[in-house]
C-alpha cells in the first residue's frame, strides 16, 4: 500500500521546514484568536541562576478543522501548510492533528505519532481535565538532522488529538521549556467536526468521481471510496494531497520537479511508465505514472498502478499521489491526473 510521508506526523519533511530560512509564507486564516493575554507563566529555571521566568506565549488560537485551541510561542504564525504554527526566529513548529473512528483508525493514528523515536522523558500532565502523558523524544530524519519533539496524545471514545512541538535537538536547552509550556495550553472540543481540508489549508477542488474526502483524520488530505478508507484497502482507488515543505525558485522549478517527485512520491525512477509536464492557467508541474507490488493480506504480491505529480501553486509545492489496483489502471489514472490540476486553497 502507498504510505504517504505526509500522513506521518512530524516526519522527515520537518527537517526541511526547520532548515529553511524563509519557511514559506504564512497561511492566511490558519488560526483565530480565542482569548486575551500574551504570556503563560510556567515554572522554569533560567540560565542565569535558577530563577523562575515567564515564558512568552501568544493568545489562544483555534486550529481550524481540529477542535483544538493552542497558545503558540509568542511571535508564531500559522504554518503555510498543515495545522499549526511556526516560529521562524526560534525555528519551532507546533503541529496539531485529530482523528475520529474505530479502533483501526485510532491505532493507525497512534502509530503515525509514535514514529519509533528515542524516548528522552515522560511525565503525567493535565490537558482539558484529562490526565495524559507528555512525551519528549528524538528522531533522526531523512536529511540527517536530529529532531526533538514535545507531544501529547489525548484519546476519548472514538476521537483523539495530538499536539506536538518540534525543533532541532541541538537547541533543546534553549526552547524545550517554551515548547512544553505551549503544549500544556492545549484545549479540545471533542464535539467539533473534523475538516482535513480546513486543517491543512488546501484541497482538490474536483476530486475524481466516486471518491470522497476522508474525514477520519486531519493529518492528511485523502480522497477514497466511501467505506474503504482509513487506512484504505489495498488496491482501492485512493488519492493523497500532501504539501512539500520547500520553496522552489521559479527559475529552478522545471529542473527540480522530477527529483522532488521521486524523493517524496510513491514511484521510483525505474518503475515509471509515462512522464508529462503540467501547465494550466493556475498550476504547473510534472507527473508520472508507474507501478509497484505490495504484499496482500494472504502474503501474495498484489500489483498496483500508481500516479504522482508535483504541483506548483503560487509559492507552494504539493505532491498529488494516487494508487489503484493494476486491473483498474486505465479507468483511474486519467482521473487522478485531472484531479491533480485542481489543487487550490481550502478557502
Amino acid at each position: 500500500m502507498l504510505r504517504s510521508r505526509g500522513v506521518r506526523l512530524l516526519g522527515a519533511g520537518l527537517s526541511v521546514l526547520l532548515s529553511l530560512a524563509g519557511c514559506g509564507g504564512a497561511r492566511a486564516g490558519g488560526g483565530t484568536a480565542a482569548g486575551g493575554g500574551d504570556t503563560a507563566r510556567v515554572e522554569s529555571e533560567s540560565e542565569s541562576g535558577g530563577e523562575r521566568e515567564t515564558l512568552p506565549l501568544d493568545p489562544p488560537r483555534v486550529v481550524a478543522g481540529t477542535g483544538v485551541t493552542l497558545r503558540a510561542p509568542r511571535g508564531s504564525e500559522p504554518t503555510p501548510f498543515g495545522a499549526g504554527f511556526v516560529h521562524r526566529a526560534r525555528r519551532i513548529q507546533m503541529l496539531v492533528a485529530a482523528a475520529q473512528g474505530g479502533e483501526r483508525v485510532l491505532e493507525a493514528f497512534r502509530r503515525g505519532v509514535d514514529n519509533e523515536a528515542e524516548v528522552i522523558s515522560t511525565e503525567e500532565v493535565q490537558i482539558s481535565g484529562r490526565t495524559v502523558t507528555l512525551h519528549v523524544d528524538q528522531q533522526e530524519t531523512g536529511q540527517e538532522m536530529l529532531i526533538e519533539r514535545v507531544w501529547i496524545l489525548v484519546t476519548e471514545g472514538d476521537r483523539a488529538f495530538v499536539v506536538a512541538g518540534a525543533y532541532d535537538a541541538s537547541r533543546a536547552a534553549r526552547v524545550r521549556d517554551l515548547v512544553r509550556a505551549s503544549v500544556l495550553t492545549a484545549e479540545w472540543d471533542p464535539t467539533a467536526p473534523l475538516d482535513p481540508e480546513a486543517a491543512v489549508g488546501f484541497r482538490i477542488q474536483a476530486p475524481p468521481t466516486g471518491l470522497v474526502l476522508d474525514r477520519t483524520t486531519t493529518s492528511s488530505v485523502t480522497y477514497g471510496v466511501e467505506g474503504h478508507m482509513s487506512p484504505p484497502e489495498l488496491g482501492s482507488p485512493t488519492l493523497f494531497l500532501i504539501a512539500i515543505p520547500a520553496a522552489v525558485p521559479l527559475a529552478q522549478r522545471d529542473e527540480a520537479c522530477e527529483p522532488i517527485l521521486f524523493q517524496a512520491g510513491p514511484i521510483s525512477d525505474d518503475h515509471v511508465r509515462t512522464r508529462a509536464r503540467i501547465e494550466t492557467d493556475t498550476v504547473e508541474g510534472c507527473e508520472v505514472t508507474g507501478w509497484q507490488e505490495n504484499d496482500g493480506p494472504d502474503g501474495e504480491p498484489v500489483s498496483l498502478a500508481t500516479y504522482a505529480a508535483i504541483i506548483y501553486l503560487a509559492d507552494e509545492t504539493f505532491l498529488v499521489a494516487g494508487v489503484v489496483a493494476e486491473s483498474d489502471r486505465d479507468a483511474w489514472l486519467p482521473r487522478f491526473a485531472e484531479a491533480a490540476r485542481t489543487v487550490a486553497p481550502a478557502h
